[in-house]
């Protein structure tokens, strides 16, 4: 075998044996608190050696973290690929919000991982941090958004988007609870009432079923 395709049949099942430690964490995670989950059970989940685990993760927030960017991640590139073409940064907002929402809505296992590994993990990923900021900055040099502290506007996005989901799984919340959030981020920045209510209440495409972690 050329050493080239032993290298890449070894980081093949590297990275196997890492996606399979997520998606148990994952499942360890949907049934706990983040804070009571410990290390050995996401080894017994995933059925491997305390030796194989230190391999890829050295602490819980590690794999926390991992697990809270890769179901992020994803939605993240279904919401892009829906608005790369929309120059409206408020808009752009509007639709990562309802989104990530209607998301938790649709299933409240993966709504539950999203609120405790983003109270441990935030902003979740790398992706939510840039894809937040990029709007909201574009939005301010716009004249649309009206900040005065771009890291407190920041924190307001994702600090009221994870606890509107924490009521949405609490069965607290009515069908169009996401559109009501968009609307008052947006008029929290600074969008006129009227325009924040028409964007936050456009029509939503639907998202592609989502994959296991």
């Amino acid at each position: 075998m050329q050493p080239s395709r032993r290298a890449s049949i070894g980081l093949e099942k590297r990275e196997r044996t890492r996606s399979n430690l997520i998606a148990a964490a994952y499942r360890v995670f949907a049934r706990k608190e983040a804070e009571a989950v410990t290390i050995d059970e996401i080894i017994a989940e995933a059925a491997v050696a305390r030796g194989t685990f230190y391999n890829y993760f050295q602490t819980r927030e590690e794999v926390l973290t991992a697990v809270a960017a890769a179901l992020s991640d994803e939605m993240n590139h279904s919401i892009w690929a829906q608005s790369a073409q929309i120059e409206d940064p408020a808009a752009r907002m509007a639709i990562a919000i309802r989104q990530f929402l209607h998301q938790a809505m649709r299933d409240a296992t993966w709504g539950w991982v999203i609120v405790r590994c983003g109270l441990v993990a935030a902003p979740l990923s790398e992706t939510i941090s840039t894809g937040v900021t990029t709007d909201l900055e574009t939005g301010m040099r716009l004249g649309l958004f009206q900040v005065t502290n771009r890291q407190a506007a920041i924190d307001l996005i994702l600090g009221t988007g994870l606890m509107a989901m924490r009521t949405i799984l609490g069965g607290h919340s009515e069908p169009d609870y996401p559109e009501q959030i968009a609307e008052l981020i947006l008029k929290t920045l600074g969008v006129e009432a009227e325009e924040a209510h028409s964007i936050a209440f456009q029509v939503l495409e639907s998202l592609p079923t989502r994959t296991e972690v």
